[in-house]
């Protein structure tokens, strides 16, 4: 691999781990070349052995050096690549957006089975309890951190940090679903919608689906 900064993603439709290292390294125009193998094929664990240890994606391959899961990833690039910009700057800010992030990452466990990111394709049937806790939670973190720790800017630490873009897909899945939301978290995630990095996403993620439809026609 010729790129110093090589990212192996799956598809636009449903990898939603794939778009939170692909949006950090966008928002901080770190140039880096793209990987993307499509999860739906037959040889897709054959390709993924390629790159991958746990035959999962996303991948970042830097040099001789990989690195698997989103988390780590971003932290990896936050601090070889961002000299530490992935977080915010100030100690309280920084720990606060670690524990936000962890939260994110590896909770919302009711939220990501019901409302994948782009689950519009499989349309969920209501609303359980566990679910109407997640999405309450999501819009706590959304308001509370824009409101304590935001400086007035647009997004939930002030500038756009790793917490941001783990808080992707989550506000995919919210707008696909049309949840409803305070006003505060509201605004905050057309802000993250309008960004041009995640309209380009979901730009690709259509013509996916565009190219998808007209296969399962013919079959």
């Amino acid at each position: 691999m010729r790129h110093e900064l090589n990212l192996i993603t799956g598809n636009r439709t449903v990898s939603s781990t794939s778009l939170i290292p692909w949006l950090l390294l966008k928002q901080h125009e770190l140039p880096f070349h793209e990987i993307r193998i499509d999860l739906f094929r037959d040889d897709a664990i054959e390709k993924l052995g390629w790159f991958s240890p746990s035959l999962k994606v996303p991948v970042l391959i830097h040099h001789d050096i990989k690195v698997w899961d989103a988390l780590p990833i971003c932290e990896y690039l936050s601090e070889t690549c961002l000299e530490g910009r992935g977080w915010p700057r100030h100690q309280k800010k920084r720990a606060a957006a670690r524990s936000v992030c962890a939260e994110l990452h590896g909770d919302f466990l009711a939220f990501k089975q019901q409302w994948p990111m782009h689950s519009h394709l499989q349309p969920a049937s209501g609303i359980d309890i566990a679910l109407e806790r997640d999405i309450a939670r999501l819009d706590a973190i959304m308001s509370c951190c824009r409101r304590q720790y935001g400086d007035g800017g647009d997004w939930l630490f002030g500038r756009f940090t790793i917490v941001d873009a783990f808080m992707a897909p989550f506000v995919i899945a919210l707008d696909c679903h049309g949840a409803e939301l305070t006003a505060a978290a509201g605004d905050y995630c057309q802000q993250l919608l309008r960004n041009m990095h995640v309209l380009e996403w979901l730009y690709e993620a259509q013509l996916e689906l565009n190219h998808v439809r007209p296969l399962a026609k013919a079959g």
